[in-house]
């Protein structure tokens, strides 16, 4: 059930993040809606498709017992060809996801820099390509340190189980300022109905780990993610008033700025 719940999860999301750069998007007004709703729409259609098709070739329990599927569709539809064609395509899918997933995740630490909620030096934009480089190497090194320490399946529940209580928190956002600021400008309104099953939704994906035998993997996440707290007052805030951080901070800033040809 979790492996199922997990995939499919994965298979769907990813939509959500075209607002991380709705600032690098012309007209995002009018076509923010259409690319979330194109998108979504054509996953949806291109993911029953493939169900589909595996369920008419292949058994259910091949399907829940391999880890590869696509590439034994391949085989049992196109021989060895196939298996090769299929396992292209989706190591193809794969760094493309990969490079979409740089894309939004390094917006996200670049905006919580420069709203002050982050060290300075993630804020960082390079003067050449006017990309935040630093924020996309944090993501790549923080990367390659979860890659070495675990294993694919407990990066992917963990990358799923600690996402969505933000997602909640977001989605319950748009429906309390519709109702308390409904005065604000909104480029594109989105129908009130989404957000809410959005965040019960996104509470039942929290919740649920609770209830299998290995609570306490998720119980260690959420201790994980709460540690953003004690670092932000610590190295952002300094309430401690620690002798030196603001000076070492700000050297950091500087060096990497000068190191990397950012501004």
């Amino acid at each position: 059930k979790q492996w199922y719940q997990r995939r499919v999860r994965g298979s769907y999301s990813g939509w959500e993040n075209v607002v991380t750069v709705a600032s690098e998007i012309q007209n995002p007004s009018r076509n923010i809606p259409i690319i979330v709703v194109g998108s979504v729409s054509i996953v949806t259609v291109l993911y029953l498709l493939t169900v589909v098709s595996y369920h008419i070739v292949l058994p259910v329990s091949v399907m829940t017992s391999e880890a590869a599927v696509a590439s034994v569709f391949g085989s049992a539809t196109m021989g060895e060809a196939g298996l090769v064609v299929l396992a292209v395509i989706v190591m193809l899918s794969s760094l493309g996801g990969v490079q979409c997933t740089f894309l939004y995740s390094s917006r996200y630490i670049h905006s919580g820099a420069v709203e002050g909620l982050l060290p300075q030096v993630l804020g960082l934009v390079s003067t050449r390509f006017k990309t935040p480089i630093v924020s996309i190497l944090y993501v790549a090194l923080t990367t390659v340190v979860f890659v070495l320490i675990g294993n694919i399946d407990a990066l992917i529940d963990s990358a799923s189980f600690t996402m969505f209580p933000f997602i909640v928190l977001c989605c319950t956002g748009v429906i309390v300022m519709r109702y308390t600021h409904p005065e604000l400008p909104r480029p594109y309104r989105v129908p009130l109905i989404f957000p809410v099953l959005m965040t019960l939704f996104g509470l039942f994906v929290f919740i649920s780990p609770f209830t299998g035998d290995n609570w306490g993997i998720s119980l260690l996440w959420v201790g994980l993610t709460l540690l953003g707290f004690p670092i932000y007052y610590v190295l952002v805030k300094d309430v401690f008033k620690i002798p030196g951080l603001a000076w070492a901070m700000k050297k950091l800033r500087d060096v990497t700025a000068d190191a990397l040809g950012c501004e």
